[in-house]
């Protein structure tokens, strides 16, 4: 929690070593799933772009997927972003898709996920 808070409030070195921290402990599997899917969504979301790395973000985000056997809308939602800031639109727009097809996704969901295809497709990353 910590570390989202310090994200969102712009204390981007905190955020980071929060996350990191937080994986270092090896917490249980939807923890670590949850945690690596948020390190992964900082590190390809960030409006800093020292802290952006899109290259572990898709990492982390197909790792926190694997976990969570590709049934978490967020998680395929963040290896879409990931992507995208690696520069691989592509499998960005490939991924947003798979993540709209999640079965019983929420319709705030859908629509937010949506508006992220619509800027992958335009070759556009995500920054929060």
């Amino acid at each position: 929690m910590r570390a989202r808070i310090n994200s969102h409030v712009g204390k981007y070195a905190e955020a980071a070593k929060e996350f990191n921290y937080l994986i270092s402990l090896h917490p249980r599997t939807v923890t670590l799933a949850r945690t690596l899917s948020d390190r992964a969504w900082f590190q390809a979301t960030c409006p800093d772009a020292s802290f952006r790395n899109g290259r572990q973000a898709v990492k982390d985000a197909k790792a926190a997927c694997s976990i969570m056997a590709w049934k978490d809308e967020d998680m395929i939602d963040t290896l879409a972003a990931a992507y995208a800031e690696a520069g691989d639109f592509d499998s960005a727009v490939r991924y947003a898709q798979q993540a709209l097809s999640v079965k019983d996704i929420e319709p705030t969901d859908f629509k937010r996920i949506q508006q992220h295809l619509a800027l992958f497709q335009q070759h556009k990353p995500l920054r929060s």
